[in-house]
């Protein structure tokens, strides 16, 4: 038996402009809100990531899919938005997508095809 309450994560919510974000390293879930309460992960990914530029499209190894996508930003405040974020830990950033980082670039997995081609739409 673990210790009392070593067997649930604490969730620490950070904020980014008008986005609270929990992104937990444990259960590699996140969690998103405003100031009214939770909202569509869609809305706190554009909000977040919006102004990045689409590099590509690349095989994977040891991503939830088997291709990625890599993304930057030449905007040093947008890329401090990966700071609210776990670098290099692959996280559920919404249904059938998950975000990771490595400081500079923000790298999108997934495995539903109709999502990814939306994800590289004008790249």
């Amino acid at each position: 038996m673990e210790p009392r309450g070593l067997d649930r994560c604490e969730h620490q919510v950070v904020p980014v402009g008008n986005v609270l974000v929990a992104a937990c390293p444990r259960c590699r879930q996140v969690e998103w809100q405003d100031s009214e309460g939770p909202i569509d992960p869609s809305e706190g990914m554009a909000s977040l990531f919006g102004g990045y530029e689409i590099l590509g499209a690349f095989d994977a190894i040891g991503s939830p899919a088997p291709e990625v996508l890599v993304y930057h930003t030449t905007s040093a405040r947008r890329r401090r938005n990966l700071a609210a974020f776990p670098e290099k830990i692959w996280v559920k950033a919404a249904p059938d997508l998950w975000l990771t980082h490595d400081g500079e670039r923000l790298l999108l997995a997934t495995n539903h095809r109709l999502l990814f081609e939306n994800l590289t739409r004008g790249a």
